[in-house]
């Protein structure tokens, strides 16, 4: 009874859910002599946090508005003039674009871009950029990430109509290592699934074990997303993290009450009547989505009938639910892409980025992980179950929203 109220305390207590919340923005250049023309995109959410929404007549006045007071060109110690005003541009659902036009002084002389649109509001903001002279195939262009760190960088015209920012593959490994560590710790779900591993492994070398396997298994869904060889359901993906989070924690108590084909038997009755409310209503979500949901938790919750068969298997859940994850990861790599001309080493480099991450989320716990175990004085039951039982409520508001979503 204690677990079931913290249980509904929890779910009570959550804010609003929303996957990879990472604060981004995007630009498009074309350096034509004199000129250079951008295009601004960026998520309509964070336009909303902008100080200049409230003038500013609709989400795209107030975007043209910030991205000119905050995005500067430098040629010759001179200020380039903004010719072009920023102005609303078509952009795919969810995002604002405007586009405007800078006059610089000489063509071929180096131009410095002084970006600070976004970073004075979010410090974790990332930036994305391509540059391109006019004329000139994709390939050539150049890409450059913007951060909070590095808000300026200078440009001049490279040779066979390319543009040279004078970056290496050292800062590339630099800036995509920084961008998957900012990405793992800002990404709660995918912490939350590694606290659940912790939870399902009691001892420290397991845990190593199973983080390893996780890590197996995301490292692989993310290169071929981010690759663009496979391109999952971004809202089926981001669901299934969160059920992902539920179902181990869940496990971590009912594996050892012998609870876990009761679980399965019910979780695939329970997507059986959604899938049947998403024929009726509608849904994003396909029927063999939820066919691949029932035939999973019937088959793992049926071969889990001791706490032994849920330490059997625990592995070769990790990897699967690692799978998963690795779309989730590749999410941020997709929206800004990687470097045309250094695609391995951005893609190491992140995924490198990302495990560091996870390590600096571990070593604490890894340290004080034997105290989980302990049992809270007068009621009797382990911090650890009370973590599982508020990661368990955690999981099932991502996976019940996400998909409303």
């Amino acid at each position: 009874m204690r677990a079931l109220f913290f249980f509904c305390l929890m779910t009570t207590l959550l804010g609003p859910a929303a996957a990879h919340n990472k604060s981004l923005s995007f630009s498009e250049w074309i350096w034509a002599g004199k000129t250079l023309s951008v295009s601004f995109t960026t998520p309509a959410r964070d336009v909303t946090l902008l100080p200049e929404i409230a003038e500013a007549q609709d989400l795209s006045a107030a975007l043209a508005t910030h991205v000119s007071n905050h995005l500067k060109l430098v040629q010759i110690n001179t200020p380039c003039r903004l010719d072009t005003p920023f102005k609303k541009r078509p952009a795919r659902a969810g995002y604002i674009r405007v586009e405007g036009q800078f006059n610089c002084f000489n063509e071929a002389a180096r131009i410095t871009i002084h970006n600070h649109a976004f970073f004075n509001l979010a410090s974790s903001h990332v930036h994305f950029a391509r540059i391109t002279m006019a004329g000139s195939k994709l390939a050539d262009s150049e890409e450059i990430l913007f951060t909070a760190t590095q808000r300026g960088l200078a440009i001049r015209p490279g040779v066979d109509g390319t543009v040279d920012a004078g970056t290496n593959a050292l800062e590339t490994f630099e800036n995509y290592l920084a961008l998957g560590i900012s990405h793992i710790l800002t990404g709660y779900d995918h912490l939350a699934f590694v606290a659940c591993l912790i939870l399902i492994a009691q001892t420290r070398r397991r845990a190593i074990y199973l983080v390893t396997g996780f890590t197996l298994g995301h490292s692989l869904t993310l290169a071929v997303a981010a690759l663009g060889w496979v391109t999952p359901n971004a809202i089926v993906v981001e669901a299934l993290i969160g059920g992902s989070i539920a179902f181990v924690a869940a496990e971590s108590i009912l594996a050892r009450q012998g609870k876990m084909p009761l679980l399965g038997v019910s979780l695939a009755a329970l997507f059986f009547v959604a899938s049947g409310l998403a024929v009726i209503f509608g849904s994003s979500v396909s029927l063999a989505v939820w066919a691949n949901l029932m035939l999973f938790c019937l088959c793992y919750g049926l071969a889990v009938e001791t706490p032994e068969d849920a330490a059997r298997f625990a592995p070769v859940l990790t990897l699967v639910f690692g799978l998963i994850h690795g779309f989730g990861f590749a999410g941020l790599l997709v929206d800004i892409g990687l470097p045309t001309d250094r695609l391995l080493t951005g893609l190491f480099a992140f995924n490198l980025g990302v495990e560091l991450g996870q390590l600096l989320v571990l070593l604490p716990v890894f340290i004080f992980g034997p105290y989980l175990l302990e049992e809270l004085p007068k009621f009797k039951i382990k911090w650890a179950d009370m973590a599982a039982v508020g990661l368990t409520s955690f999981g099932v508001y991502l996976f019940v929203s996400r998909l409303l979503v």
